[in-house]
């Protein structure tokens, strides 16, 4: 598999773009709705799949041996990680699970997941270089193997992500094939820009719309979810807490320390009263 970006939909226009999905479901999968992971991770992993099928197909034939074949066909499926899990981790979850039916169909190895994570300590002004970047991001070399690596991910608006990733893996000895997967991609920056505004309202949903999300039988806590619970005025957050039950205040808890949302001054009255919310329901 060579390095090459694949996207299940291809945005273009100028002053408006067609979004490539119903905005309101793109909007609960964002915030936690693992349904909607499952419908958009296995729509791509199907188009994925055919397109490499086909690529395949239209390549000369060549002899290799079975090992050979098993090294080739062998993957990991990665995607950009942190403490507290995003909406990609669920994605990923529902792609690797359809694309693992495939392969073993074929008879060839599951794929694997594995985390690509940002480098903390890089230097300020490297992590912020668009250009001939190095050692922002890291992979676990020993368990990728000699696997290719799948990155995964929902849109591509810009090649610097890409370069980014490939510039840092490669100067860390990780030279393996890397296929970036979308499930969508802009065709040009003026398809971008026409494609904010839209983002923007995806990610600034009412309470309503989250409060709703996470009493579903469906809900996966995620970073989005976390960053915009904690970022509510305090007063409607000490509400919303005290509507939700335990499991989900410890979780929150641990996500809001663990992300580091606590050494934020937007977060930090907000975990300061989760903290005691949580401490006070397990002294009782």
């Amino acid at each position: 598999m060579a390095d090459n970006a694949f996207a299940l939909h291809e945005i273009s226009g100028q002053d408006q773009v067609t979004f490539p999905f119903n905005i309101k479901d793109y909007q609960r999968y964002v915030f936690g709705d693992d349904r909607l992971a499952h419908r958009f991770g296995t729509d791509c992993a199907k188009a994925f799949i055919a397109h490499i099928s086909g690529s395949k197909a239209a390549q000369p034939t060549t002899t290799t041996t079975a090992s050979d074949q098993t090294a080739a066909d062998d993957v990991a499926v990665a995607v950009l990680s942190d403490y507290v899990p995003t909406a990609t981790h669920s994605l990923r979850n529902h792609f690797v699970a359809y694309l693992n039916r495939h392969l073993v169909s074929l008879n060839a190895n599951p794929a694997i997941k594995v985390d690509i994570t940002s480098v903390d300590d890089a230097p300020q002004e490297q992590r912020a270089c668009t250009e001939a970047v190095t050692g922002i991001y890291r992979i676990d070399r020993e368990r990728v193997g000699s696997r290719s690596i799948i990155v995964l991910n929902e849109f591509r608006l810009s090649h610097v992500r890409e370069h980014q990733v490939r510039t840092s893996l490669r100067s860390a000895k990780v030279d393996n094939p890397i296929t970036f997967v979308y499930l969508a991609s802009t065709l040009d920056l003026s398809s971008a820009k026409s494609l904010s505004p839209i983002l923007g309202f995806i990610i600034s949903p009412s309470i309503k719309d989250v409060e709703d999300i996470a009493h579903t039988n469906d809900f996966v806590m995620n970073a989005n979810f976390v960053q915009y619970i904690l970022g509510i005025e305090e007063e409607e957050f000490c509400r919303f807490l005290r509507r939700q039950d335990d499991g989900f205040a410890r979780l929150l808890l641990d996500y809001a320390i663990g992300g580091r949302y606590h050494d934020d001054e937007l977060y930090k009255a907000n975990v300061s009263f989760l903290r005691w919310e949580v401490g006070t329901r397990e002294s009782l």
